[in-house]
């Protein structure tokens, strides 16, 4: 019979081997290093930054960190301790952090805490204006980001400062100042520096108008298939619209505002704001019943509608009739600030 050897020796130390495998702790992927007193000399670099910059600690007893905290309003910085050590910590400016000097409050599994000064730019953000045409007291709405710290705002290139009314985060209300310019765009300050919205301010008071409070320059409602008038219903800027009860039984009703005399010298556009009834309506614009333009009006809210005189109405030097006229069936539509900008 054949005779089977073991090597008990080579058989211990392999089943060792697998007991000490199986009872060693289970860790999550990251480095192991020792918590310590959290120093530094260098900082942070670099010493300031916006949302999503890369941000590097470089100091001693970084060890086993275990939140980040931008402490101006207390916001948290997610970071992944696989990427650091004692001597350096990796991590980002988050997208919620608040603009202005501040102190980053890094604190370890001991409860040890290291306090940084920071400056977070939050520059200010607009994503909106609303209206964008104004006269003084018009109350305007802006929406963006970072709103909350705005300090002033300014018509660019001028001392001319609105009026803070209300500041959130993401919204900001002012009220626009009297001023001489034709148009114009709003410089916004806060505690990291100053921007300049994208989106141009037309001041009404300095326009060419046809319509505003009331008919201006001559012009008459000589309109059919419906009854027009100032309405205080709703408005872009002052108390009234023109409004346009097109009748709804009929069809291509027409606002016509005749009669009226605005030499154009260094007028430029041609601009109104409309809203909508509780559907799409399609309207043709004209000037003296010329180049008529046709223009989907969206229902249930105010539309900017801006025309470049030199291109859409060429040859046009003088302004007697603006037309509004529907396709079909009428509906009730609003019209403001119906005027030619410098």
């Amino acid at each position: 019979m054949k005779k089977i050897f073991f090597n008990i020796p080579m058989l211990s130390v392999f089943c060792f081997a697998i007991i000490f495998s199986a009872c060693k702790k289970d860790g999550d992927g990251s480095p192991d290093y020792k918590s310590g007193t959290p120093a530094t000399t260098i900082g942070i670099k670099p010493d300031s930054g916006s949302g999503g910059v890369m941000l590097t600690l470089t100091g001693t007893g970084l060890g086993q960190m275990r939140s980040i905290v931008f402490d101006n309003k207390n916001v948290p910085a997610p970071f992944q301790s696989t990427l650091n050590t004692e001597e350096n910590i990796i991590f980002r400016v988050p997208d919620t952090a608040y603009g202005g000097p501040q102190n980053i409050i890094f604190t370890n599994v001991d409860g040890k805490t290291l306090k940084v000064p920071f400056r977070v730019l939050a520059y200010p953000v607009v994503s909106t204006i609303f209206p964008t045409d104004f006269i003084s007291g018009t109350t305007v709405t802006i929406t963006g980001s970072n709103l909350d710290d705005v300090t002033a705002v300014v018509l660019n290139g001028t001392t001319d400062a609105a009026t803070i009314v209300s500041k959130t985060r993401g919204t900001l209300v002012i009220t626009m100042p009297a001023t001489s310019l034709n148009r114009g765009f709003l410089k916004l300050t806060n505690a990291t520096g100053s921007v300049v919205a994208t989106q141009e301010m037309v001041n009404v008071a300095k326009a060419s108008i046809v319509f505003d409070e009331a008919l201006q320059n001559g012009f008459q409602d000589w309109g059919w298939g419906g009854t027009y008038t100032a309405s205080t219903d709703d408005k872009i800027t002052g108390l009234k619209s023109f409004k346009g009860a097109y009748d709804p039984a009929g069809s291509w009703g027409g606002i016509q505002l005749g009669g009226g005399n605005i030499t154009l010298t260094t007028e430029k556009y041609f601009t109104f704001w409309a809203k909508g009834a509780d559907v799409d309506k399609n309207v043709d614009v004209n000037l003296n019943w010329n180049n008529a333009k046709k223009i989907t009006i969206p229902a249930n809210k105010w539309t900017y509608f801006k025309y470049t005189l030199a291109t859409d109405f060429p040859g046009t030097t003088s302004v007697n009739t603006v037309v509004f006229q529907i396709n079909d069936a009428g509906k009730t539509i609003y019209f403001d600030n119906i005027m030619f900008v410098k």
